[in-house]
């Protein structure tokens, strides 16, 4: 590529928001032109002009606002026409994929599975691959009839998993570090003590090699673009 990838990030987490430009500023391949905790805040940014995005990271649920990042999809490509729209979300279901695809998405990465790692979907998606993890393919197969035009699918292997961690310590530093989850609130979701889930933070960070939150969300979904 002569340049880096251009992206724009929509979420309405902070944590995740500034935990995803950050692994994409440390990309070589990425670089991020802005972010936006709304899908109107992100249309009234864009139209304001100077330098286009290239892929526009989105997510589909915004708790604070109400908004949906399904309706956003064509207005985004509207004010950026050559912009892919890049779905990033922990909302999964072939109906919701579907639809997206046919609002004009360019791609559907699950958050909890990103794959190969984001620099690598938003290059794929930015050289005109529809990207999906094998998660959401297995979710769409055979259903995509006719939605893919002349784009090429790409479907992004499932990342590695870190073998010391269970089930349980996974769930717990998955629904914490991209769910973006306190710790009462896992307790609450788990059935469990919120002292049990402190203590399965504190081993997840030891297994994946993390002191932070944001580091520990940057290992869980970087893979193998580490």
């Amino acid at each position: 590529m002569e340049r880096p990838v251009r992206v724009y990030i929509v979420d309405d987490d902070y944590f995740v928001r500034h935990a995803t430009a950050s692994l994409l500023i440390k990309d070589e391949r990425t670089d991020v032109l802005g972010t936006a905790d709304s899908p109107t805040q992100a249309l009234s940014d864009l139209k304001k002009g100077g330098a286009s995005p290239d892929v526009i990271l989105l997510d589909l649920e915004y708790r604070q606002t109400g908004e949906s990042g399904l309706d956003a999809i064509r207005p985004l490509k509207e004010v950026c026409p050559a912009a892919k729209v890049l779905i990033f979300s922990m909302s999964r279901g072939d109906d919701l994929i579907l639809t997206a695809m046919r609002a004009g998405a360019d791609g559907y990465i699950w958050k909890n599975d990103a794959a190969e790692g984001l620099g690598s979907a938003v290059v794929r998606a930015y050289e005109g691959r529809f990207v999906v993890t094998e998660s959401v393919a297995r979710l769409i197969f055979g259903k995509v009839h006719g939605l893919l035009g002349d784009r090429r699918a790409e479907i992004l292997p499932e990342g590695k998993r870190y073998q010391n961690l269970t089930h349980r310590v996974e769930q717990v530093m998955r629904l914490f570090c991209i769910d973006g989850l306190s710790a009462s609130e896992i307790a609450d979701a788990l059935h469990i003590s919120e002292n049990t889930v402190r203590g399965h933070i504190k081993v997840g960070y030891e297994i994946v090699g993390a002191t932070s939150r944001h580091e520990a969300f940057q290992k869980l979904i970087a893979r193998a673009d580490e």
